[in-house]
């Protein structure tokens, strides 16, 4: 589970581009916003739901949210039903963390985004209700009590922490909305980081083994494999956000070769690998319409990414039972990406 890609979801591009209009923006700097600004409310209502009091609050927010909006955005956004929403959006995000707090996750996400403080207002406003109903319908499904809440907001630390852009939040250190999901320098010994295994055939992935580690010291419990690969750099090609899709995509390929083990695993999995496959191609095909230095960024990012992809895509092709099998969809998605890492 990761509650920022599934608030994330609700939020499809034409969707923003609907929202930037109403607002009077472009739809990149819209979706800049919203990219930034969702795991900012969730890192925030972290620190809320540290305190009995502060998770019994966003309990008794959420049980008020209604999480069919979530369903009818497309006929909310753009019309005068809108700006009521936002505004009891803002309402309820304002009640929750302080106005004066508010005001910091508005103030620093414009500057982010070089946008004035109205558009944002109201992007954050729209936002609030997302996230919340994001929330609500987990909350529901579990059937769980203000501790479960702030547990479940807790266990999201890592994945919070990084999809929120370096410098967005080192904009918002010192405003404590953050807090509980920013590591303390003073508090990470240098002792806490041991040397990592590099990778087969990758010299230089000790670096990423180790941050990933430093980030498990920080966070507590395993990181994520990925977690020491920066935020998506923000690259749009038309409505297709090439680096957020393909970050997403990557993390789910990840997830499911690591379930291959054998023959019979790995052929459950090939009709999601050949739809993995298809999904790389297309946005390898919407990434030569970016510019050169759109390029240029994208590829540095998919080299991040190749010293954490590439050995679980060994490992699958090592396996004398499994590889066989997958190999020809393994081999065409490697192309692409290595290709993608060359600019």
């Amino acid at each position: 589970m990761n509650l920022v890609s599934m608030a994330l979801q609700y939020l499809t591009p034409v969707l923003v581009g609907k929202l930037a209009s109403s607002l009077g923006i472009n739809s990149t700097i819209a979706n800049t916003i919203v990219r930034a600004a969702v795991p900012v409310i969730l890192g925030s209502l972290v620190g809320k739901t540290a305190k009995p009091e502060g998770a019994r609050g966003l309990f008794d927010i959420l049980a008020k949210q209604d999480t069919g909006l979530l369903g009818r955005l497309g006929t909310v956004l753009g019309t005068p039903q809108q700006k009521t929403i936002a505004e009891q959006g803002s309402n309820a995000l304002g009640s929750l963390l302080g106005t004066s707090s508010l005001g910091s996750l508005v103030g620093a996400v414009s500057k982010y985004a070089n946008v004035d403080n109205t558009a944002t207002t109201g992007i954050i406003g729209m936002l609030a209700p997302i996230v919340l109903g994001t929330l609500s319908q987990q909350q529901k499904s579990a059937n769980l009590d203000a501790g479960g809440l702030a547990k479940l907001l807790g266990d999201q630390k890592s994945n919070i922490a990084s999809a929120i852009p370096a410098d967005l939040s080192r904009m918002l250190a010192g405003t404590g909305l953050l807090d509980a999901i920013t590591p303390k320098a003073s508090t990470t010994p240098a002792a806490a980081i041991t040397p990592a295994k590099p990778f087969n055939g990758w010299p230089w992935a000790a670096l990423v083994a180790a941050a990933s580690l430093l980030w498990g010291s920080w966070f507590g419990g395993d990181p994520a494999p990925w977690a020491a690969v920066p935020a998506p750099p923000r690259l749009m090609a038309g409505a297709t956000d090439v680096s957020g899709e393909l970050d997403t995509a990557l993390k789910s390929l990840h997830g499911l070769l690591s379930t291959v083990k054998d023959k019979g695993s790995a052929e459950t999995a090939a009709p999601k690998l050949r739809l993995a496959q298809t999904q790389i191609e297309r946005l390898d095909t919407a990434a030569k319409q970016l510019p050169t230095d759109g390029k240029r960024i994208l590829a540095g990012y998919v080299a991040a990414w190749l010293p954490v992809i590439t050995p679980v895509m060994a490992s699958v092709l090592a396996n004398s039972s499994a590889g066989p099998i997958v190999k020809p969809i393994l081999d065409a998605m490697r192309g692409k990406l290595e290709a993608l890492s060359k600019g």
